[in-house]
């Protein structure tokens, strides 16, 4: 008989850490089954997350810090293009927590630095910061203390430690973890005590019991130990054998009280001889050995002197960690269940798995969990001002649910194959809709982005859309490309092309398992830049997969052969951009060779490339936009406007030899726009002077008419030869998606599209 494992409330909640513990050496000691009779036997909480970093795929800017979001339904689909601000609070929306108990996710800072402090204080919504990490309990503390600090001084709320492995693997484990105090063992008592900070940090020792009474809080190590009592402005040393120093004054090693070898320990917050507005918090920490540390959260000490306790007085405590990756490819939820196994066998039942939001290794979980999942709504698009119908389709979605159009709340009738039937009334605005089901166990899918409602001028004529139900492989589109009646389209694991009328998979064709650039080759055939290499297709339907080499010219050799954009000079010389900063490719009559930093060229990174008319190489280098002239690289001046914008997400170039370039801050996505750079002086256009859709541009087309298109996150926008501008999104146009990733041009002078929800194509009216 299959085994549940616990989603929702399926251990008693009378559950005592005796019998706990006598379960967790149980299965400790059942780790020798075969893996099948493991599956089955899991009974460990369903904890998931999603660790992002601002972009859709690798090779991407991003916002800067690792932020890992625990209890979320999914990746937020906007988080390549939103400020940190903004991506905290959509995992704060209480729509977006699969423990649907009327709060958000909870966003939590990872890895940070010794200079993160004052960034992560001026980022309000987070609920914490990874302070014991992959076993290593001493070199954040410090950090962790300025924040502390710095939070009460504000009358914040704390921003909790939390605890993880970050190892990217199953057998690595174990290293760093938290113990909650749960007055249930389910998923909504552990949300709840993480939330208020009833849990410690540890990689090692364990906390039997925490308690305050009156003026006083006692610790109670698993085993003697020593404890250490810190105030604010005093912290842990990254030195393990460093001697600590007894005294009411901040700094490194510094602590209030030091008790060794003790299995109870209590601290008078009273007659410490410091006032309250000095003391300000106290914390503990518990140590077995020099680097084996177990660490509380914070005390707050009240003006009065009273104590803000955030344990529990009573409970279970369980066990497990915030941040580590399954790496599971899509569609492998074998590899889920054995991360969770492997958790269980360590005494861990509450371990996050939390893994990207890039497309390469994305987030997903099984339809076991138990959780309803979304995987359509049918129609996906619907005009307003209307009653429409809509089905929406998945798996776990229960006939009692409620469904959650944006802020709208319908009671859905059951439809076929478990599938939800809602009507949608006419008085939804216009705009874009996340669609959320929560079951009557409240636990809650979403499908993000999943329903449009369009606005009532919406113009579609003239606009087509193909989806995986036409054969795009993969849905999510990151290149295209067009030749002859051909149009080749590629993303992370797929490649497919369009020609009489029908979507044919071309996978075998990827150089790698990937595709993320693609150009259509002067003579006819489109060329892949991929994962491991680039292919060239011929009109033939034939395909050349090349490697370019010379990796001994490389001080980093990983990686080498990752490659993005592409373009061709007017002499037919291919230049291709590496995606992990090794080098320059080119391919001259039919030779490859890699152009590195000794070889002259300004930086081993690039991020965008294109050629004019005149012969001239434009590419974005990690260090700023450049100019091959006359075999002497230009280092190109953007305008102030836009001058903190380093890297160059596009280029373009036009009949006349000016060059459009797409410029951005690596973890700034509001600073950016694009600029025009040409012999009558450099105009720039940005979300302030023109109706650019996003300050972060994706591509850049420009046509054989003139008109010059601007893609992003939020659609895409078209200048004109006229000088008229128009913005096209999913709401007010046929565009099948708002994301576009890249765009061409075919020989009709329809412009394609390469979105996140497959391809669309324009006709100019």
């Amino acid at each position: 008989m299959r085994m549940k494992p616990i989603a929702h409330r399926a251990l008693s909640a009378t559950l005592t850490g005796g019998l706990l513990c006598a379960l967790l050496v149980g299965l400790a000691m059942a780790a020798p089954r075969a893996a099948r009779a493991q599956e089955e036997s899991y009974m460990g909480l369903i904890c998931r997350g999603v660790e992002e970093s601002g972009r859709l795929f690798i090779g991407q800017p991003g916002f800067g810090p690792h932020l890992v979001s625990l209890f979320v339904t999914g990746p937020n689909p906007l988080s390549a293009t939103q400020t940190l601000l903004e991506h905290v609070a959509w995992v704060n929306d209480p729509l977006h927590s699969y423990v649907a108990d009327g709060t958000g996710g909870m966003c939590i800072w990872a890895h940070p630095g010794p200079r993160d402090a004052a960034a992560i204080v001026d980022l309000p919504g987070l609920a914490g910061i990874e302070v014991s990490y992959a076993g290593d309990g001493l070199t954040r503390d410090g950090v962790w203390d300025q924040v502390l600090t710095a939070c009460h001084d504000a009358q914040r709320p704390f921003i909790w430690a939390f605890a993880d492995d970050d190892t990217h693997s199953r057998t690595n484990i174990n290293l760093s973890w938290f113990a909650a105090r749960v007055s249930e063992v389910n998923v909504f008592a552990l949300k709840a005590a993480l939330r208020q900070g009833s849990f410690y940090v540890s990689n090692g020792p364990l906390i039997e019991d925490v308690s305050v009474d009156g003026g006083s809080i006692t610790v109670r190590p698993a085993e003697a130990a020593q404890v250490l009592w810190l105030a604010s402005g005093q912290y842990l040393g990254v030195e393990p054998t460093a001697q600590m120093t007894v005294t009411t004054e901040p700094g490194e090693n510094h602590c209030l009280r030091c008790d060794d070898a003790v299995t109870v320990s209590t601290l008078d917050t009273t007659a410490v001889g410091l006032p309250p507005e000095r003391l300000k918090f106290v914390r503990a920490v518990v140590r077995t050995e020099p680097s084996k540390v177990a660490q509380t959260q914070p005390w707050r000490i009240r003006p009065d002197g009273s104590i803000d306790n955030p344990y529990a007085a009573t409970g279970t405590w369980i066990r497990g960690q915030s941040h580590n990756h399954t790496d599971a490819p899509p569609g492998n939820t074998t590899i889920i269940h054995q991360y969770r196994l492997a958790y269980q066998q360590v005494g861990q039942v509450a371990s996050f798995s939390t893994d990207y939001s890039y497309w390469e290794s994305p987030h997903q979980h099984p339809v076991s969990d138990g959780t309803p999942l979304i995987e359509a709504v049918t129609p996906s698009r619907c005009p307003a001002k209307a009653v429409a119908e809509l089905v929406i389709s998945g798996a776990n979605l229960d006939p009692a649910a409620t469904v959650h159009i944006g802020p709208r709340t319908l009671t859905p009738t059951p439809a076929e194959a478990g599938a939800l039937r809602v009507q949608l009334p006419a008085d939804v605005a216009a705009g874009l809709y996340d669609v959320c089901v929560t079951n009557p166990d409240q636990l809650r899918g979403c499908l993000p982005l999943g329903l449009t409602v369009q606005g009532p001028d919406a113009a579609n004529d003239g606009w087509q859309t193909f989806s995986a139900a036409d054969g795009v492989e993969p849905e999510q589109l990151t290149s295209i490309a067009c030749f002859g009646d051909e149009v080749w389209a590629g993303g992370i694991g797929g490649a497919c092309r369009y020609k009489d009328g029908a979507w044919v998979s071309m996978r075998d064709h990827l150089p790698g398992n990937s595709a993320y650039a693609m150009v259509a080759a002067p003579g006819g055939g489109v060329w892949i830049a991929g994962s491991s290499g680039l292919s060239f297709c011929g009109a033939d339907g034939t395909s050349v997969k090349h490697k370019v080499g010379q990796e001994e010219k490389l001080s980093r050799k990983t990686s080498s052969e990752r490659w993005g954009r592409m373009a061709f000079d007017g002499e037919g010389t291919l230049w291709v951009a590496n995606r992990w900063g090794a080098g320059l490719g080119v391919l001259r009559d039919g030779q490859w060779s890699r152009l590195v930093k000794a070889d002259g060229i300004p930086h081993d990174g690039q991020s965008a490339v294109a050629c004019d008319s005149s012969g001239t190489a434009w590419v974005g280098f990690g260090n700023g936009l450049y100019r091959l002239v006359e075999g002497q690289w230009q280092a190109v001046a953007l305008p102030p406007e836009l001058a903190d914008c380093r890297y160059t997400s596009a280029l373009a170039t036009t009949a006349d030899g000016s060059c459009w370039a797409a410029v951005t801050s690596g973890s700034r996505p509001d600073l950016g726009g694009v600029v025009l750079i040409s012999e009558q002086g450099d105009k720039v256009y940005t979300t302030a002077n023109s109706t650019l859709p996003s300050a972060r541009i994706r591509d850049l087309l420009v046509t054989r008419t003139g008109d010059v298109w601007f893609a992003s996150d939020y659609g895409v926008a078209r200048l004109g030869a006229d000088g008229a501008w128009r913005q096209f999104n999913s709401v007010n146009s046929g565009l099948g998606c708002d994301t576009v990733l890249a765009m061409t041009e075919d020989a009709l002078g329809r412009v394609w599209f390469a979105t996140a929800r497959g391809a669309s194509c324009y006709a100019l009216r």
